[in-house]
């Protein structure tokens, strides 16, 4: 059985260009095999334990993509591929061989959804005139997680922002108005043993209160041998934010805790937080080496998708950055997703920087031509030392309209690396993909 991360990324793009018809598409060694076999296929999903068993009859597999894979002197080809499980035959005859099958829900596999993404893949050996039966288990690829809010704290605070960062490129975040939002479904980066959550928040009495805390699966999994360290799809987290109080009743701080539920478990159990002031490991995914008064928040908004001809575009698109050390550098490299925007690039400086990563990039801090730009959204650029700042990205949208679609498969890409005065970092990647 292939991990699902491996066969997600090799056949995303495939499945995005199936047709509705069959396609037949040997190739390879494999066209010449006059032995054959068959394949038999079913597709079911197997949902986390503790979720409503009532769901599972909402699940139709019928309506599942389906990608089979053939094998034949090391070379591998797609031969047959099915936008749905209904399409295909109940039986189809191959070359004999070694073959990948695999299955998901209908779609691309999202980072953040609204929804929960099943995915799943088989190994396979076809033998000559035997009817293979192939049984495809697609599990949950995604985690759910839901951010509570204690009365203590919707009483203490009248606005505020939170991430929630595996040590990937994006991070989760989430603010004031999302204050009932349904649960979010994330993908975690490969490899994530951890997550850090930052918070930003203003008082009702006009108060800035900053905190971080960091947990680490293993913490909870301890007790656990059948559960790794490495937090995957199918893990459910409840992160519950409250407030610290004195005995006489005043607001000293933020408490934070996080639940998780493994896949095959129906018990919850806390996380551990990992105390903020120990020194952690650079090289673990989730904490960087982050430190706490210097701790960079880089909230990025979710990629955009809109449509010239429809007008569909968002009204803005804001990062959110800051650090209690102080803002140092705030690096902004692009990567066009078509020729006419890259030529604009490849023109475009800002006091003297290109935004080209070849180049360098462009430097937002105290950048005049950088606040020209976005003075016409009502914004400035930001300034040596601030503590925070709001990139207005889409002002960039202007640009974007005028050099029209992007081109297939492709999205404008706005790399953004934050460097705060204690040398901390953060970095991530905003896309926007514009359809004619």
């Amino acid at each position: 059985m292939k991990p699902l991360h491996t066969f997600l990324l090799g056949t995303a793009a495939i499945l995005s260009l199936a047709s509705c018809e069959l396609k037949n598409e040997l190739s390879g060694s494999l066209v010449n095999k006059e032995d054959t076999g068959a394949i038999e296929l079913g597709v079911s999903v197997k949902q986390p334990v503790s979720q409503t068993r009532a769901d599972a009859s909402e699940i139709d597999t019928n309506t599942y993509p389906v990608v089979i894979q053939g094998t034949s002197d090391g070379v591998t080809d797609v031969i047959y591929e099915y936008n749905t499980l209904s399409e295909m035959p109940a039986s189809i005859t191959v070359p004999v061989g070694q073959y990948t099958i695999s299955s998901h829900t209908p779609g691309t596999l999202e980072k953040q959804m609204a929804t929960p993404y099943y995915a799943g893949s088989t190994d396979l050996t076809v033998s000559k005139d035997i009817a293979s039966k192939a049984d495809i288990v697609c599990r949950m690829a995604n985690s759910r997680i839901q951010l509570n809010y204690g009365e203590d704290f919707k009483e203490a605070f009248s606005e505020w922002t939170i991430t929630i960062d595996d040590g990937g490129e994006m991070a989760m975040a989430f603010t004031q108005d999302e204050l009932e939002a349904a649960p979010v479904y994330w993908a975690f980066s490969e490899n994530a043993t951890a997550i850090t959550v930052n918070i930003r928040a203003k008082t009702t009495t006009g108060n800035t209160v900053t905190d971080r805390r960091v947990f680490k699966k293993s913490d909870a999994s301890e007790n656990y041998e059948e559960v790794g360290d490495v937090f995957t799809g199918g893990d459910a987290l409840e992160i519950n934010m409250g407030t610290v109080t004195s005995s006489t009743g005043e607001l000293e701080g933020i408490d934070i805790s996080t639940n998780i539920t493994f896949e095959d478990s129906n018990e919850s159990v806390e996380i551990p937080t990992i105390d903020p002031e120990e020194p952690t490991d650079p090289s673990e995914p989730g904490e960087g080496g982050e430190g706490t008064e210097g701790a960079v928040t880089l909230n990025l908004p979710a990629d955009v998708t809109y449509s010239i001809s429809a007008g569909d575009a968002p009204a803005s698109a804001d990062a959110y950055i800051a650090s209690e050390a102080g803002l140092d550098k705030i690096i902004v490299t692009i990567t066009a997703g078509n020729d006419a925007f890259q030529a604009i690039l490849v023109d475009l400086t800002m006091d003297g920087q290109s935004f080209l990563a070849e180049n360098g990039g462009v430097d937002l801090i105290d950048n005049a031509d950088f606040g020209n730009l976005v003075s016409t959204v009502g914004s400035q650029a930001p300034t040596d030392g601030t503590k925070e700042y709001t990139f207005p990205i889409g002002a960039f949208f202007t640009f974007l309209d005028m050099t029209g679609a992007t081109d297939p498969g492709k999205s404008h890409e706005f790399h953004i690396t934050v460097t705060d005065k204690n040398g901390e970092t953060a970095n991530g990647v905003f896309k926007v993909t514009i359809n004619e």
